[in-house]
């Protein structure tokens, strides 16, 4: 009997190894990664090659691109001053979000010529985000130019909202 209910009690206190941090995305899981990455529903599944506090990635490959989402939140001093930095990331010209944070912006992303994307830099009080969607083709066949877009606006939204 005494074994049994120190057996028990072994069990019962927490241990260190089984309260670990989570180390997935704070802002998306896996599954709502892969349906935006996606080009069809029987596709496989995107996969999270980094997620912590400061950034997540995901990757997705199928036979016509690679795709990744990439989420991005920075804490700031001085938020106005930081987001004129981020927007100068752009490439293109900037246009104003509403409803999405704080002074949100979309713009092309710069993928240095080698396909298409689209990003989302946004403010929540002193946080600063981005949400970035790249493909590796040009004129990705199963994403348009609009699409990307608003696919980024849709996840930009999501991060948005998990910061307030």
């Amino acid at each position: 009997m005494r074994y049994l209910t120190l057996a028990l009690f072994a069990l019962l206190v927490p241990r260190p190894a089984f309260c670990q941090e989570n180390v997935g995305c704070p802002w998306l899981n896996v599954a709502t990664a892969s349906g935006v990455l996606r080009s069809s529903e029987n596709g496989t599944m995107a996969t999270l090659s980094q997620g912590n506090k400061a950034a997540c990635s995901f990757v997705y490959h199928d036979a016509t691109a690679s795709r990744e989402l990439r989420i991005t939140m920075e804490l700031v001093q001085d938020p106005s001053q930081a987001l004129t930095g981020y927007k100068a990331r752009c490439s293109g010209i900037a246009s104003p979000l509403q409803a999405i944070g704080n002074e949100a912006v979309t713009c092309a992303a710069d993928t240095k010529g080698q396909g298409d994307g689209e990003q989302v830099i946004g403010r929540v009080r002193n946080q600063i985000f981005t949400v970035t969607i790249t493909t590796n083709a040009r004129n990705d066949p199963s994403m348009s130019r609009d699409e990307l877009g608003e696919k980024t606006r849709n996840i930009a939204e999501q991060v948005a909202g998990a910061l307030f």
